[in-house]
């Protein structure tokens, strides 16, 4: 036997991934579009004979985090029949979308439930809802991950607070 020391515990410990650093996103609407297309499936062995496709887009000015390239913000929501309550419960999604940093703007592509398209729909087209809030990860390599979408008519206390300790 070697004079070799054993390994401590210490050597043996494995080194934790950091946890990814939370933020919130704060877009201000200032227009939004949408788009329809529907036709036949060219695939060669298609699920579905039809091909659809819903998107829509809620375009306007990062609020936050400040100290972006650009305030430009073009958020798509996808409606996705996936997403139905009955037919979600076996999926395991590491995030609802992704926002990208491009040098024109912060494009985004969030999932939604394909029957929350309509309530979001009308209230666009009433002018009532004002932002849009995500919360995800940091942006790393241009890219961040979103956990969580709201559209909201106005910001909350506790979202107004969490912009006053982003000015300070």
């Amino acid at each position: 036997m070697t004079g070799e020391p054993k390994p401590t515990k210490s050597a043996k410990k494995r080194r934790r991934k950091p946890r990814e650093e939370i933020v919130d996103y704060v877009v201000a609407i200032e227009g939004w579009d949408w788009g329809y297309s529907f036709s036949l499936n060219r695939e060669r062995q298609p699920i579905d004979p039809y091909d659809e496709f819903r998107h829509l887009q809620v375009k306007g000015r990062l609020l936050r985090p400040s100290g972006q390239k650009t305030e430009r913000a073009e958020i798509s929501l996808l409606p996705s029949s996936d997403l139905e309550e009955e037919r979600r419960r076996d999926l395991h999604p590491v995030a609802l979308g992704s926002l990208h940093v491009t040098q024109d703007a912060i494009l985004g592509n969030i999932g939604i439930p394909q029957d929350a398209l309509t309530p979001i729909l009308q209230m666009l087209i009433a002018g009532k809802f004002n932002f849009v809030l995500m919360r995800g990860s940091r942006f790393r390599h241009r890219s961040a991950k979103v956990n969580s979408l709201r559209l909201e008519t106005k910001l909350t206390e506790d979202d107004v607070a969490l912009e006053k300790e982003s000015a300070a």
